[in-house]
């Protein structure tokens, strides 16, 4: 069997000779021999006691309890499911950090001030107005949720795909693109579409946004005097889809 001297044992262990002398002084790992001029010798046995250490230091019990637990083995199962207790704890506070960071990132995605400056100054109150009237409903909620991750940028390319979703609007209107062509279902689609990135959307829910749209001036200005146009576009697709347009409902 091998003696080895604390500068060999500290390697072997990972650790530095100033924390073999220091759990030396402790007590709690001693080397079995000395040389007569007082070096340390740590035999298989001290090395093995070390890794033991080591193991139970990683599982974050203290020094002075881990010497209890070595010099007594049948305490050491209970120290284990105490300190067991105690991982499960700080691993649930990690995940509450994380949360918390991850909300922190999410706020800061997306300022007031952002979304401002991209879609302008009564931002505030129309988000207000819709809260009021949605506010309830499950639409609203999973749209809240999908606008939490985005970005600025990503606000930006709804606004762009918007705006040039309009100008084709317009474009189809000047040429009299009729409602269920082709060209005028495809405008339909595209419409569908926009409004799917927020909320599940079907048929007969885009029909009664269309006529909402004709019934409040601002998002007739929104698609620049278009909603008119939009909403024979969509009730034409939606009839050949199966919708009654007598009796239209939000499902």
């Amino acid at each position: 069997m091998t003696d080895r001297t604390i500068g060999e044992a500290a390697e072997l262990l990972g650790v530095t000779t100033r924390t073999l002398r220091h759990w030396d002084d402790i007590g709690l790992l001693q080397p079995s021999w000395r040389t007569t001029t007082d070096y340390r010798l740590y035999t298989e046995d001290d090395v093995e006691r070390g890794l033991q250490i080591l193991i139970y230091k990683a599982a974050g019990i203290a020094l002075k309890d881990i010497a209890a637990v070595l010099d007594q083995p049948d305490s050491a199962s209970g120290h284990m499911r105490r300190q067991r207790e105690l991982l499960v704890e700080q691993i649930g506070q990690l995940h509450r950090m994380v949360r918390a960071v991850d909300e922190i990132l999410r706020k800061d995605a997306m300022s007031v001030k952002d979304k401002i400056e991209i879609f302008g100054e009564d931002l505030p109150k129309y988000e207000e107005e819709a809260f009021q009237r949605w506010g309830d409903t499950p639409e609203w909620a999973e749209s809240q949720k999908i606008q939490e991750r985005m970005t600025k940028e990503d606000f930006q390319r709804v606004k762009d795909e918007h705006e040039g979703f309009v100008e084709k609007l317009i474009d189809a209107s000047r040429r009299h693109i009729a409602p269920g062509s082709p060209e005028g279902n495809e405008l339909v689609l595209a419409h569908r579409a926009s409004i799917g990135q927020w909320y599940t959307v079907s048929p007969s829910k885009q029909v009664i946004l269309a006529r909402m749209y004709v019934d409040d001036e601002r998002f007739n200005e929104t698609y620049r005097g278009q909603a008119e146009y939009l909403l024979t576009l969509v009730e034409a697709l939606a009839q050949v889809e199966g919708v009654d347009l007598e009796n239209v409902e939000w499902e």
